[in-house]
């Protein structure tokens, strides 16, 4: 039968930027849609695009999970589900290919549910599904988002971010769970560390805002847990480096890796592709580049008409 679904295309995003340890990110022109709609029974969930046999396609999808979340909010009840993923975002490689599965569900739930919730009430529950909201802020809202969840609520301000800025992942085919990359984190750290971080991401914020990137190589330094993921993307150091020497503004770990992110003016995108290349190569790294700019408009929802 013929039914009216729900669209929604969420960007990819990168958090942490090096210092802003969960409370800061940024949206990317790299996509996963989600379409959902109302069907007479059971639950039919099909995947596509990057990455999709790791994508579950019970009900452990994340995508449904963040759907239950909003049907369960708003009472909506129902009696069949069906949900396409077209997935844009590689899995496991620290550019919110969960978050976007979480935005995609819950704003097309709470659009079949008749649209109840309002946008900063999506925004509190898949910071609560996530534990943060450095993805998801950036995921929903667009633009460089600076986040702070206390638990129940968040509080951002978000900038749009100009096209003068070129941010270039070199994504290595490897899957890196994000529980181990923060199970390798002390539970405790140096006084000296903590001001050090307080101070670059500080500094990083006001430099995105203000337009100085000239301080971004300094700004986007980190000492809370890039040294220790280094253990699990040991290419890293020297991934920094290279992208440095070639004119990069900065280089961080994008989320909890392992994919490495340059911030670069668009006439440096080469070399420092180029640099950086060298690298994987050197240590057998199979990986894909990917050249993007801040998103700066977020999740977007449309309606389509799709044969189930």
């Amino acid at each position: 039968m013929d039914s009216d679904m729900v669209q929604v295309r969420i960007p990819a995003s990168s958090a942490n930027l090096g210092p802003g340890f969960d409370c800061i990110g940024v949206a990317l022109n790299l996509y996963t849609e989600v379409s959902m709609g109302f069907i007479e029974k059971g639950l039919i969930i099909e995947a596509s695009g990057e990455d999709y046999k790791e994508i579950e396609t019970t009900e452990n999808n994340l995508v449904y999970k963040a759907a239950k979340i909003i049907f369960e909010k708003t009472e909506t009840h129902y009696k069949g589900l069906k949900i396409e993923i077209k997935n844009g975002i590689p899995i496991g490689s620290g550019l919110g290919s969960s978050a976007a599965a979480i935005i995609g569900g819950m704003l097309a739930a709470n659009e079949l549910a008749g649209g109840i919730l309002t946008h900063e009430e999506i925004l509190n529950l898949a910071a609560s599904m996530e534990g943060h909201a450095d993805n998801v802020g950036p995921a929903l809202n667009g633009g460089l988002n600076v986040t702070v969840f206390d638990g129940v609520n968040t509080y951002y301000v978000k900038k749009e971010l100009e096209n003068d800025l070129t941010f270039i992942a070199f994504t290595p085919k490897k899957v890196l769970k994000t529980e181990i990359a923060r199970n390798i984190l002390p539970p405790k750290i140096d006084f000296k560390d903590a001001v050090f971080n307080t101070g670059r991401s500080s500094l990083l914020t006001a430099a995105l805002f203000s337009g100085r990137y000239d301080l971004l190589k300094i700004a986007s330094q980190d000492m809370l847990h890039q040294k220790y993921r280094s253990k699990l993307i040991p290419e890293m150091y020297a991934c920094f480096e290279k992208s440095l020497e070639a004119g990069a503004y900065s280089a961080f770990l994008s989320g909890a890796g392992p994919t490495i992110m340059a911030i670069c003016p668009e006439d440096k995108v080469d070399k420092v592709v180029e640099s950086v290349e060298s690298v994987y190569t050197y240590m057998g790294i199979d990986y894909r580049v990917y050249k993007l700019h801040c998103e700066n408009n977020g999740a977007q929802v449309s309606k389509v008409s799709l044969s189930i």
